[in-house]
């Protein structure tokens, strides 16, 4: 057989694969980092729907934001806890994330399983609109939520449990990239949401996003991100 028809007849193997795994996925909404031309990161959140910029997130100075190789970056300076949120989504019917992201530089020790709760970005899924106990008087009470990062230490898939929210909020490691490596990661947000919460019987709509950085215990880290997108 010609071999440039072996070449042809392999590629379009190759493509109607591709077709049949993302055929039955349809974006939902997505976050796209890549090609933004904006001097103020913040501000473009902002407009974007991430009206909340909480603590550290606030100084540029203690969590550095810039766009640049098509991606958003943070770089955080010491010990901070800084906390990005988009609260007024309303996606129904989304079952999955899919983030393109990666880590330059991971927080020295930083591990879930090892109870030292810090990461160079996590993204936080919010679900519906019941509110839980955040077990504290100085944390706003929020609604169901899974945290989603990019760990060394901790194991992929495994749910954990924060010092707070524990009636309502689960973290779960979901890659452990090279240093510098952008990864795309898929994750089941509906399964996840049935394992961590299993008294909830249906799968409340996405209510919101965040972008969250903490390096209270550990120091600086720095990570990077390309896009954001929910599927069904």
């Amino acid at each position: 057989m010609n071999l440039n028809l072996i070449k042809l007849l392999g590629i379009s193997l190759f493509l109607i694969n591709c077709s049949l795994i993302y055929s039955d996925s349809k974006v939902l909404y997505t976050l796209d980092f890549t090609n933004v031309n904006a001097s103020d990161p913040r501000a473009w959140l902002k407009d974007k729907g991430f009206t909340k910029i909480e603590s550290a997130a606030k100084d540029q100075n203690k969590l550095s934001l810039s766009f640049a190789d098509n991606s958003l970056n943070f770089d955080t300076k010491g010990k901070i806890f800084a906390f990005i949120l988009n609260p007024s989504m309303h996606i129904d019917g989304a079952k999955k994330i899919r983030i393109t992201w990666g880590v330059n530089k991971f927080p020295d020790g930083g591990s879930y399983e090892n109870a030292v709760r810090n990461e160079a970005l996590m993204i936080y899924v919010y679900f519906g609109d019941k509110d839980k106990d955040s077990g504290s008087f100085f944390i706003p009470n929020c609604p169901y939520f899974l945290g989603l990062y990019l760990g060394q230490n901790d194991t992929i898939g495994k749910i954990y449990m924060g010092r707070h929210f524990t009636d309502g909020g689960r973290f779960i490691c979901i890659g452990k990239p090279q240093i510098g490596a952008t990864v795309v990661t898929e994750y089941n947000i509906a399964d996840g949401f049935k394992s961590a919460f299993p008294a909830e019987k249906t799968l409340p709509f996405i209510a919101g996003i965040a972008l969250e950085v903490e390096t209270s215990s550990t120091g600086p880290a720095n990570a990077f991100i390309k896009k954001i997108e929910l599927l069904n």
